[in-house]
């Protein structure tokens, strides 16, 4: 079961990652958001929190990814940048059952989502996916063995 969180996380963040991607650009690199260190700080984030669930040291994931939100939303306030790595760590907080530090998280980039985004793109469509998802979880959460091994997803 640890395997089939390992693989939801990845689809799920493959699949953000390439939602939240920015149009392409005829700007050069210097010229375009996101590059060098931001690009670094969402792939550690990415990263992280694709490998949380393997080794379980989710207090990295919340350092990473609270890094690359703070340093997003001061570098480009006026993007959506910040978005990828909250719900990355939203998410592996929803997997790992702690939903009271998920929902704000998520409320946080629906808000910020129907602020830099149209009402019907595929960006809004990711996020409220990551909502559904994460209130299915809520209604029937996982369950663990004493070893903190995952024996029911949901």
């Amino acid at each position: 079961m640890k395997y089939l969180y390992t693989i939801v996380l990845l689809a799920a963040t493959l699949i953000c990652t390439n939602a939240f991607a920015q149009p392409h650009s005829k700007k050069t690199p210097k010229e375009m958001p996101g590059t060098a260190q931001e690009q670094k700080l969402l792939m550690d984030c990415n990263l992280a929190a694709r490998n949380s669930l393997i080794n379980g040291d989710i207090p990295k994931v919340e350092k990473t990814c609270t890094k690359a939100m703070n340093e997003m939303e001061k570098s480009f306030p006026d993007r959506g940048y910040m978005i990828n790595p909250m719900l990355n760590l939203a998410f592996t907080y929803s997997l790992t059952g702690d939903f009271d530090k998920a929902d704000p998280l998520l409320a946080k980039a629906k808000s910020l989502g129907e602020k830099f985004y149209k009402p019907g793109g595929s960006e809004m469509k990711s996020i409220n996916d990551f909502i559904e998802d994460h209130n299915i979880r809520k209604g029937k959460p996982a369950q663990f063995d004493k070893n903190g091994v995952v024996v029911s997803p949901h």
